[in-house]
């Protein structure tokens, strides 16, 4: 299974985990270092369905501010690098330092840009599905948001494992997900619930140091669910040769 593949990986490769962990560290000291933190503690939960780096900042609900903007940044030009590490990983073998760095670089700009587009296409069409079919539309909206979610995390995979030009990348994320569909559906529902459960447990702690345990579980176990996707990822390529 894959989850139990990702889990033994993980535990041979840990340092995987790194990048997230130490952008989120600095979020958190940005965030609350410049004594303008919007964080309040309240009983909320939100799921983490746009593309991206894991991040504990994803699941608050907070305006778009310059805090935002500097964590939208460092996600995207984070986001080469982290795949780079998964794909080493699920080889067996370990990625160069100077490697990922130039991974973050080349790719920065495209996943800002490419994050941002999907944003703004996955907002309307579930809205249009919930204004059509009410609720529905609401189920489907959620289903669709699930599916657009790992389409899009091989899409990453495609761009940066394959380097190949978004067209051809998209139709090979797509041949992944119909391939792999039942998996690939159930470790994005397990993504939605581990996302929302985090999401209430740090709107509700928000001191700095309950905050730094929660960023830490979730980076982790994130990782692992798409160290999962990675590998089902891997196969799919290996079966098209």
């Amino acid at each position: 299974m894959p989850i139990l593949e990702a889990c033994r990986t993980f535990r041979k490769h840990p340092y995987i985990v790194l990048q997230p962990f130490l952008i989120d560290a600095i979020l958190l000291v940005v965030l609350y270092g410049s004594q303008t933190s919007q964080i309040k503690s309240q009983w909320s939960s939100r799921v983490m369905l746009g593309m991206g780096i894991p991040s504990v900042f994803q699941l608050f609900s907070l305006p778009f501010t310059w805090f935002m903007l500097v964590a939208a940044l460092l996600w995207s030009f984070a986001q080469g690098g982290y795949i780079r590490t998964l794909a080493a990983a699920c080889r067996g073998s370990k990625l160069p330092v100077s490697q990922m760095m130039r991974a973050n670089l080349r790719y920065g700009l495209p996943f800002l840009l490419l994050q941002a587009a999907i944003m703004f296409a996955a907002s309307a069409a579930s809205t249009l599905l919930i204004v059509m079919f009410g609720a529905i539309g609401s189920g489907a909206a959620l289903l669709f948001l699930i599916v657009f979610r790992i389409l899009f995390v091989y899409l990453e995979f495609t761009i940066v494992t394959d380097r190949v030009p978004f067209d051809a990348a998209f139709r090979r994320a797509f041949r992944t997900l119909k391939q792999h569909g039942p998996a690939s559906v159930g470790m994005g529902v397990a993504i939605l619930a581990v996302s929302g459960l985090a999401s209430l447990a740090a709107n509700l702690l928000t001191k700095p140091i309950p905050l730094m345990l929660i960023l830490i579980m979730y980076d982790a176990v994130m990782t692992v669910l798409l160290l999962a996707l990675m590998l089902t990822y891997r196969e799919a390529r290996r079966y098209e040769g």
